[in-house]
């Protein structure tokens, strides 16, 4: 009999008003530790982290909030390190090494990928030994190149994706089923003795991009319960009355 999803078993505690249980953050440290060995992502269940803390800050645990945000940033194009940043303190946002991933994220959102290799390589232990993450990092700037560039030049090509040898690039080119032009091919350009690479899906990308001007229904679900107010919000304060 197949085990069941420890996702689901998770989401099953945390329904309704379970999800403001401060007494369910054990169970939620314990499977944000599953998902760093597994290299499984649960976005839900570390919102529901998140946001405990921000209801009860004496509770506030930074090893496990840098852990939640590393896994957001392996989960980019998705947007959910933007949405985890705003249930967290501001105070916090600035302490270390918070402050730290907080940068390393802005640095892959805006697409300064160099700048985000040389950080990275000097903050290395904020990291730590996450599985994967830098081949999740990876994956994003080379999506990114796929809807950015038709051709793009080997070695411009291995600095954005902090490529050391011919291997790696080999195993890049081909898992990602672009072509190594050779320096003489009419489809390169620039210097003579200049590889490039040709971005195959390139088009494919472009074309396949469909932008609507709404958002759906799913997609609201999905994040507005990270805004609910907690229960003194539901309260109006009466002003302070003023003597004559």
């Amino acid at each position: 009999m197949p085990q069941a999803d420890p996702k689901d078993k998770i989401h099953a505690l945390l329904q309704g008003i379970e999800a403001y249980n401060p007494e369910h953050l054990p169970m939620l440290k314990k499977h944000l530790a599953w998902q760093i060995k597994e290299n499984e992502y649960d976005f839900e269940a570390n919102l529901v982290m998140l946001r405990l803390y921000q209801f009860n800050p004496d509770l506030f645990d930074v090893d496990a909030v840098r852990l939640i945000l590393l896994k957001a940033i392996g989960n980019l194009p998705f947007t959910d390190l933007t949405l985890y940043k705003y249930l967290i303190h501001t105070e916090r946002l600035n302490e270390e090494p918070i402050r730290t991933i907080i940068t390393l994220g802005t640095l892959l959102e805006t697409c300064q990928f160099q700048k985000f290799w040389e950080s990275y390589a000097e903050n290395k232990d904020v990291v730590g030994n996450i599985s994967d993450w830098t081949s999740s990092v990876r994956s994003f700037i080379a999506y990114v190149i796929d809807t950015t560039y038709e051709r793009i030049s080997k070695s411009l090509l291995m600095a954005l994706l902090d490529i050391k040898s011919k291997e790696e690039l080999t195993s890049v080119v081909e898992t990602r089923h672009w072509k190594l032009l050779p320096p003489s091919s009419k489809e390169g350009e620039g210097k003579d003795d200049e590889e490039w690479i040709f971005i195959t899906n390139h088009e494919a990308s472009v074309k396949s991009t469909n932008i609507k001007e709404k958002v759906t229904f799913d997609a609201m679900a999905r994040s507005a319960h990270a805004f609910k107010p907690s229960v003194g919000q539901f309260f109006i304060q009466a002003p302070d009355k003023q003597t004559a």
